[in-house]
């Protein structure tokens, strides 16, 4: 029997799956909020960790490499909200087997999984795209977001939850006038003066 974690602070979410995957008495799936993820990672390793990138207490992107890094043989699959267009290459360059939208048919995470731990990497087109072409233009929200950081990628995305300063520093584990400074750097990167033309300039080509 395949052991699973699922790291994801969606209740209802963490039962469906639960439920899926159990059904076929194939796979034992347990589930945590993703709170000291890591800790608990280390007293029991599943096999196959599915890891939400939204997390109330952690950001799944920043965890992912440190992850990897703790446990090399751990089959990880991205399981989240998140676009495609902007994550999946990055979850890919930092250790992921996979990567699937929550927007697809729940059903289609078993068949992902049972891949994974076969062997293969299953991630949509658009990786193997981007891996493929090179970036001969910087004008388009994709190419954009290819010169931010994996840190400041976290940082736009608790930024276009709504979250102050503060609440990103804390979940981050940094400093207000790091926040600060990630934002300009991200600012400057874009060519904008506010978060409000940087929102208008990516969701005009977010690819969801």
């Amino acid at each position: 029997m395949i052991s699973v974690l699922l790291a994801d602070d969606h209740p209802a979410i963490c039962f469906a799956l639960k439920v899926l995957l159990e059904k076929g008495g194939e796979y034992a799936v347990t589930d945590s909020s993703g709170e000291n993820l890591i800790a608990q990672l280390h007293r029991s390793t599943p096999q196959l960790l599915i890891l939400d990138l939204d997390l109330n207490n952690a950001n799944g992107l920043d965890l992912l490499p440190r992850i990897k890094q703790h446990f090399p043989l751990m089959k990880i699959l991205i399981f989240t909200n998140q676009s495609a267009q902007i994550y999946a290459t990055r979850t890919l360059q930092a250790g992921a087997d996979g990567f699937i939208n929550k927007s697809l048919p729940l059903d289609s995470v078993e068949s992902v999984c049972r891949l994974i731990m076969a062997g293969y990497y299953c991630f949509p087109g658009v990786v193997y795209n981007d891996l493929a072409t090179p970036k001969a233009h910087a004008c388009d929200a994709q190419q954009l977001l290819a010169r931010f950081s994996d840190r400041e990628i976290a940082v736009l995305n608790y930024l276009k939850q709504g979250k102050t300063n503060k609440e990103i520093a804390d979940s981050l584990a940094l400093s207000n006038k790091t926040i600060s400074t990630y934002k300009a750097r991200m600012l400057k990167k874009s060519g904008v003066e506010d978060l409000t033309q940087l929102f208008e300039m990516l969701e005009s080509k977010d690819d969801t």
